[in-house]
């Protein structure tokens, strides 16, 4: 029996990996600026430097991308060689056919660190060709890990004129070795794989996944919000908002985690904005009310949170020029609480105003755009989501998140909403 342990403790442990992995690993949605991926390594075409008849190039472009903001990757390829030649065997015949000599071939690399993917079961990516200068069908891919002898790849196969999302299963890269040391991702121009030798094709969105409706490329949600008429007073009535304004987040689509029950956890917002404030207020369905923590702990009990970005929807966890705050109508202390996990404090009075109605179902907050970074103005845009974090004692549904627009890019990575000032 005790020969049966290291095995059994190694299938848990690789079970609890899994568990703890996000869901999807971002690998590059060229968005950055620096020719690097999102795993920080990088990024270029790669070609023969001695064969200047063929080439490619990478360039990261707007006019091409999935969804309404960043980047798509363009890659310019051309394989047509003045140094192929064609040999002729002295026994020409069918069994012994003239062969194509010095082909060449091009493509795109993708270098990280070493990174396990034993928890993923898929590559997924987004591509689609340049109908204006012609596009190969089909390019090959290759996973590395330094360790394999050769790499066969994978073709990818159906590129037409729109985007397409091809989703790969990891086991048809059989030659890989090691999953516990993927260190780069290669594009693949080679004559015996593309169906046109020069043209042009878009990448976009390139990731690991769990599962195939892993979709890295959510609806993206946006916000309206209109300049308040009047002086709004943060006092947790709710006379002054009209409820046609509000946003509804309580249907599965917005459930982020956990289950919710009927009548367990409902949440809608709506937001107003100033010279000065930003205006939200928050009506919750809620059974119970639980929270026994305060500080950095307030997110494990019931909380309102709230993540803002000046700079736009994609941002780093943690960075401390954005923010997740939360407030809970009780806390540890016997009083609502309030936290700015990235701040690794408590807002001041002058940077959130908050009110509670009695029953802790209906917040009012109100946050100083200087707090925020953020200068307002008509059109201003920036990155939103608010979020209920729901606890509870004793029915069948003891934990649920709702989210109105937050997804994890993989890595310390992620994207918001967007709010935009009218």
């Amino acid at each position: 029996m005790s020969g049966r342990w290291p095995a059994l403790l190694a299938l848990v442990a690789l079970a609890a990996a899994a568990r703890a992995a996000p869901p999807v690993l971002l690998l590059d949605n060229f968005d950055s600026e620096k020719t690097e991926n999102a795993l920080g390594g990088a990024t270029g075409a790669w070609l023969d430097p001695d064969d200047k008849s063929q080439g490619c190039t990478a360039t990261r472009t707007e006019t091409a991308r999935v969804g309404s903001l960043g980047q798509g990757l363009r890659l310019d390829y051309d394989i047509e060689s003045d140094r192929e030649s064609v040999r002729i065997p002295s026994n020409f015949s069918v069994s012994s056919p003239a062969m194509p000599v010095n082909q060449a071939f091009n493509g795109y690399y993708s270098i990280f660190p070493p990174q396990d993917l034993a928890p993923y079961a898929y590559l997924i990516l987004w591509a689609k060709g340049d109908e204006k200068i012609g596009f190969t069908r089909s390019f090959k891919i290759e996973l590395k890990d330094g360790n394999s002898p050769g790499y066969k790849g994978y073709v990818v196969d159906g590129v037409g004129p729109a985007w397409r999302r091809f989703v790969i299963p990891l086991r048809e890269f059989a030659d890989i070795k090691d999953w516990a040391a993927i260190k780069e991702f290669v594009v693949v121009f080679a004559a015996d794989v593309v169906t046109r030798k020069v043209g042009a094709i878009f990448l976009d969105d390139v990731y690991f996944a769990q599962n195939p409706d892993n979709n890295l490329t959510l609806p993206e949600r946006a916000l309206a919000v209109a300049r308040a008429a009047k002086p709004v007073v943060v006092d947790g009535k709710v006379s002054e908002w009209p409820r046609r304004a509000s946003v509804d987040i309580s249907e599965p689509e917005f459930v982020e985690s956990g289950a919710r029950g009927f009548r367990d956890a409902g949440a809608r917002f709506a937001a107003l904005w100033d010279d000065d404030w930003l205006h939200l207020y928050v009506v919750l369905e809620d059974n119970e009310t639980v929270n026994a923590e305060e500080g950095d702990g307030l997110w494990k009990g019931d909380c309102v949170e709230v993540y803002v970005n000046s700079s736009g929807p994609e941002f780093t966890w943690g960075d401390p020029a954005s923010f997740q705050l939360g407030f809970s109508p009780v806390s540890a202390s016997g009083v609502p609480g309030r936290w700015a996990w990235f701040q690794r404090r408590a807002p001041r009075d002058t940077e959130a105003r908050y009110a509670w109605d009695k029953k802790g179902r209906t917040l009012e907050l109100a946050l100083a755009w200087k707090f925020l970074g953020i200068s307002p103005g008509l059109n201003r845009e920036f990155g939103f989501s608010i979020a209920f974090h729901d606890r509870d004692a004793s029915d069948g549904t003891p934990e649920a998140k709702l989210q109105w627009s937050f997804q994890s890019l993989g890595g310390r990575r992620a994207r918001l909403g967007r709010m935009v000032l009218n």
